[in-house]
Formats: C-alpha cells, structure tokens, sequence
C-alpha cells in the first residue's frame, strides 16, 4: 500500500494571480504535470499551509495567508486524499477561517487532520483505507497563529488547539493520539510536524529529538515533516522512517538565502519532492516501509507550474533534492522514481 506525501502548498498573491481565471481559479495547470505521481498513489496527503474560503480582501497578502474555495478542488482533482491543517498560518483568518476550511475540504473530499472547529470537534486523526490498511493521521505544529517567540501560546479563541502545538503536549502527548489512534482501529499511524529552521537544510536537535523517541516508541510509523521549506533528509530510526521536511510543493517565496552544501543558494525554496512511502504487512503482521521520491520545482516564470525534476531537465536541482534527501548515509534507501 503506498502512501504519496507532499512539500508545503502555499497559495502566495502571486500564485493566485497566476490562476486568476475572470472571477474564478484554476489550480490545475499548476498540478498537472505532477497529477500522475499523486494519483498513482493509494494515499496522498499534502501539506495545506493557509486557511480557505478567503476572499477579496482576506486573500493572501504579506505574511497572512488565505485561499479561495477553489484551491481545495485544484489539490483533490490533483489526487490529494486529505491534507494537514496544522501550521504556523492555520490562525491567519482567525477562528471562523478554520471552520471555514474544515466544510470547504470536506466538500472537495478532502480529510484534514489539523486543529478542529470547536471543543467537541479536536479535528483529528484524519483516517484513510486502503488494501486492508486503515490509515491514521495526526497533525502538530510548533505554533498555529504566528506568536513570534512563544510556542507555547494558545489561541484564547481555540484553547482545544493547544492538542496540536507538540512544545505544549510533548513526545507523551502525541505518542497518547497514537495509542488511541490504534485503539480505534488503526493499523497505520503517520504524524505530520511542522517543524525545524526556515530555509535551512540541517536538520535541527529538536526534530532529531521527536522523530527518535516518536518512531522508537512503536506507536507511530512514519512522520512526514514540513516548514522549512527546503528538502531535508530521509533517516530511518528503530526501522521507521521521517522525511525531516519535503520542501515547497507550490509557492511564490524568494526570500533568504540557504546554506547547501558549503555554498550559499537562493534557488533551493523551490525545490520540493513526493515521497512515496510502500507499506507491507507480513502474514504475522509486521509492517515494514521503503521510500521512492519525485523531485519537483516550482516554476515561476511560467505559471507557478509544479514540474517533476529529472537530472536532465534540471540538474541543479535535481542535485540539491537527491544529494540532501540521501544524505547521511541515507539510511531509509530513498531512491527517485523513474
């Protein structure tokens, strides 16, 4: 059973304006060449960096973030099953621009694992079946409304949030969302974490930290990490895997410069990959997991399309993804797809 996973997908004014049709969107040219890897998959989840339903003034613009309805339907025409909604801009449209994004994805037919639209609704897991697995996500960030220096801050408007920030609920807390995840029938348990140094490729002690004691525990089987919007590496730890950060799927950012490599690059935000995680279940139960990957870049000179990266087509970037998702010592065996 295969599982695909996506960079962030951030709907920036300028991503927008490119698919500005009359007084509509159209996301899909912007999915289209990557559509194929996506919909292969039995699962695919993505990384929803904003909240939805904004419009005319409530639409992206500087730091806040807010997407049509329209962007919903682009990532589930693209074959994206669900999505995490916990980030750093999940707040950017306050508490109403949640909900709104919780009966927008459901309408698309997405799920969303992410923090929910009241007490009575915490919002996750987000579960998924497929060839006799059942599929549980779960969603955490270090912060949901942008409090600069505080990851401990809690939406006075939300305090059920707090179960999605991983500094104010721990390793404990998401290992307990596991352990209830399973006992509700889950056979798989996937965390997705915002987390980790913007625009940095080093992978930082605190996610080294989470990912040893999370997938040492046995309670959780893959973790899929976003926000620093670079692609960092694949490492296996007591036989599971994390993907520390998958990049930018879709985005307009340029700022800052990234350390690669020794060298100084401000190329590399683009850069994004699909992991496509494999699953197998042996006849006495044990899952074990391998990983294959779709290099991608955002091409913003031509429609903000997500382009499928080969060493032909692009070779430096194809050489910043493959280099760092393999890097030290490449313990999940992370291959590209062909």
């Amino acid at each position: 059973m295969t599982v695909a996973v996506s960079g962030d997908e951030i709907p920036h004014p300028a991503v927008l304006a490119a698919a500005r049709r009359g007084p509509g969107w159209d996301f899909d040219p912007m999915f289209a060449q990557v559509a194929p890897t996506i919909r292969d998959a039995d699962v695919a989840i993505c990384q929803l960096e904003t909240p939805l339903g904004a419009t005319g003034a409530d639409l992206s613009h500087g730091f806040v973030m807010g997407a049509p309805a329209a962007f919903a339907t682009g990532l589930r025409r693209a074959g994206f099953d669900g999505c995490s909604t916990a980030n750093n801009h999940t707040f950017d449209q306050q508490l109403p621009g949640v909900r709104d994004t919780r009966t927008i994805m459901q309408r698309a037919g997405l799920e969303a694992a992410g923090p929910g639209p009241d007490a009575a609704h915490p919002g996750q897991p987000a579960i998924y079946r497929a060839k006799g697995f059942t599929i549980a996500q779960l969603s955490y960030s270090y912060t949901v409304d942008n409090t600069v220096g505080n990851t401990r801050h809690i939406p006075p408007a939300a305090p059920w949030a707090a179960g999605n920030l991983y500094d104010v609920i721990g390793v404990s807390g998401i290992e307990k969302d596991a352990r209830a995840a399973r006992a509700h029938g889950a056979d798989l348990v996937l965390v997705s974490m915002h987390w980790g140094e913007e625009q940095d490729q080093k992978v930082t002690s605190e996610q080294r930290r989470f990912a040893t004691e999370l997938l040492s525990s046995g309670n959780v089987d893959y973790i899929i990490g976003n926000h620093p919007h670079v692609v960092q590496e694949c490492q296996r730890i007591d036989g599971r895997m994390v993907n520390y950060s998958l990049g930018n799927a879709l985005s307009d950012q340029t700022a800052g410069i990234v350390a690669y490599g020794g060298k100084r690059s401000t190329d590399a935000v683009q850069d994004g990959m699909i992991a496509v995680i494999t699953f197998k279940r042996d006849a006495v139960g044990k899952v074990t997991s391998t990983e294959k990957f779709r290099p991608t870049r955002v091409d913003r000179a031509n429609g903000y399309v997500i382009r499928p990266v080969t060493k032909r087509s692009d070779p430096a970037s194809w050489q910043r993804t493959t280099s760092v998702v393999r890097s030290g010592g490449n313990s999940c065996g992370a291959t590209p797809l062909r």
